[in-house]
């Protein structure tokens, strides 16, 4: 969203910018051909940075993504004579206060149009009960097809035809889809129902069998659960969601190897890890991850659909369920930096 206003000129855009790793051009002055990324971004931590070229980039949060005002250079009231005869510096003088103030405009006309888009979406969410109704209707008779055999779901899945594989897998993604919509448009419709026993291990083995299909070979992902779950936990039926996204991204963005999802129980808790082997996420980028549309910049780089929703849905679902989360991005060797073992673990009571 935050990309499309920029690039539509929705707000003013006195200054360049750079947003989700895309530069773009200020109306004042463009960005400085000098400067790059590497200009632009550092490790440090710090809001604030000036680069080898002496202009400063200056970064805020807004709406979770985060936003550089690049290549200006800021005033403080006094000027020796060396930097008024600098024509780079002279055009691109700005104050910090303008920045600042730029930066809290920016935000608050965001959150307004996100509201006004949330609150038209979920008013025409509302005429879509039909949609939900024959989906429900196209999952039931999938269903049906899938268990007319005596054998073990997992034993029927493997012996359907790739049709009817498929037919249960799209029913299957399309009634998620619209539950996670639906949560998205509503947050407290993750507390609808009450909240039942169920066997999360068997939840999340149907969750295998759905995302473990695919049409082709070569599209085809390994789940593999290890672990057992020897009690029913209460939950609300919204928490399927959360297996369900971390399932999806794992697949996504995953490098090499297998998905594993890993259950421990001990004493009535019981966590659920899923593992892949993907592109190292830095600590910033964890405490983020959960954040509405948030993606990280090697999901941006990469050519893989996503909004950024699942995780920030799965988040409102873990928060009305009051379960923890605990997200671990570890190198998988000194030598390689890069690749690193992601692990996302919710932790039931």
């Amino acid at each position: 969203m935050i990309n499309s206003i920029i690039e539509n000129r929705i707000v003013d855009v006195p200054w360049p910018l750079y947003v989700n790793g895309k530069l773009y051009d200020g109306d004042k002055f463009s960005v400085y051909h000098e400067c790059n990324v590497s200009c632009i971004t550092n490790d440090s931590g710090t809001d604030e940075l000036i680069c080898q070229h002496g202009l400063t980039h200056i970064t805020r949060k807004v709406a979770g993504n985060l936003i550089t005002v690049s290549g200006v250079y800021i005033f403080n009231g006094t000027l020796s004579k060396k930097y008024k005869r600098n024509t780079v510096y002279m055009q691109r003088k700005v104050s910090l206060e303008s920045v600042k103030l730029w930066f809290s405009v920016l935000d608050n006309r965001i959150n307004v149009m996100q509201s006004l888009v949330i609150k038209t979406a979920k008013n025409d969410f509302e005429q879509f009960h039909e949609f939900v109704k024959w989906a429900r209707e196209i999952g039931h008779y999938s269903d049906r097809l899938l268990n007319k055999s005596d054998k073990s779901k997992s034993i029927t899945f493997d012996n359907a035809s790739d049709d009817l594989k498929s037919l249960y897998k799209t029913s299957t993604m399309l009634l998620d889809a619209l539950d996670t919509t639906a949560i998205y448009f509503n947050p407290e419709s993750a507390k609808f129902g009450r909240k039942r026993l169920a066997d999360i291990y068997s939840m999340v083995h149907k969750i295998k069998l759905v995302l473990s299909h695919a049409a082709t070979t070569s599209h085809r992902a390994n789940v593999v659960i290890k672990g057992r779950v020897e009690n029913k936990h209460k939950i609300y039926e919204s928490f399927k969601i959360v297996p369900l996204s971390l399932i999806q991204n794992a697949i996504k963005y995953k490098k090499s190897g297998d998905v594993e999802v890993i259950f421990e129980e001990d004493d009535g808790l019981l966590s659920m890890s899923v593992i892949s082997i993907g592109d190292q996420i830095s600590d910033d980028e964890i405490t983020k991850l959960f954040i509405r549309g948030y993606r990280t910049r090697k999901a941006h780089q990469m050519s893989v659909e996503g909004s950024g929703l699942g995780l920030y849905v799965s988040k409102v679902v873990l928060d009305a369920h009051d379960f923890r989360f605990k997200v671990t991005s570890t190198s998988i060797s000194p030598e390689n930096k890069k690749l690193a073992r992601n692990i996302f673990t919710v932790f039931i009571h």
